[in-house]
């Protein structure tokens, strides 16, 4: 079995089981750098090992990393055990994650630019969880969010809500960011106007922006 393989395998476990509860608990009471600290995630063998890892080495990715997983983790709290051990089966039964689901999420997590996105990705497989959205849609929303800089996530809200029939002036390279993540795309009119998407809207919704 690969690294990538063993990691992906114990995230699926830890997702599972009920200390994700505890976790997010402790991190709404501690924040991240205080729980990273603490000896309190010794109990949850994935998080320990990636802890472990962060506190042997110092590096800026290790650290990075852990926080994201940590982040990532922590936002399952409000789903029962029951909705997320359907969750990982339904993941790895799909054909595109052909029961690899835990590695293809190691993969997703370390590739964040920021400690933020992994929270909007657990705000999407949690809308998958509850049928809110298609596994379809769901890999769609990941690959967006991948593509678009965190720092413009802050404001899609506010252009998802855009009426096509009264723009508003955004920043080109805001605009742009958009279209390359799937999120926007021209009016067709003459004077092309950048207008959001449905995926966009999804983000949105599904991300809890």
């Amino acid at each position: 079995m690969t690294e990538d393989n063993k990691r992906g395998s114990a995230l699926m476990s830890a997702l599972k089981s009920d200390e994700v509860v505890e976790l997010g608990k402790e991190y709404a009471e501690l924040g991240v750098q205080s729980l990273i600290e603490s000896n309190i995630l010794e109990s949850i063998p994935f998080v320990s090992t990636v802890v472990g890892l962060y506190k042997a080495t110092s590096t800026v990715r290790d650290q990075l990393f852990t926080e994201k997983v940590i982040r990532f983790l922590t936002r399952f709290s409000d789903l029962s055990d029951a909705e997320r051990i359907n969750m990982t089966q339904q993941l790895n039964e799909d054909d595109k994650f052909a029961g690899k689901a835990g590695a293809r999420l190691i993969e997703i997590i370390d590739r964040m630019e920021s400690a933020d996105k992994p929270e909007v990705a657990a705000e999407f497989l949690k809308a998958f969880a509850r049928e809110e959205i298609d596994f379809n849609i769901l890999r769609r929303l990941l690959v967006s969010l991948e593509r678009i800089p965190s720092f413009d996530i802050r404001e899609l809200a506010a252009f998802a809500a855009i009426n096509s029939g009264q723009p508003v002036e955004m920043d080109e390279a805001f605009l742009d960011s958009l279209v390359n993540a799937g999120l926007g795309k021209s009016n067709g009119a003459w004077k092309s106007i950048i207008v959001p998407t449905e995926l966009c809207v999804t983000f949105v919704r599904a991300g809890k922006l």
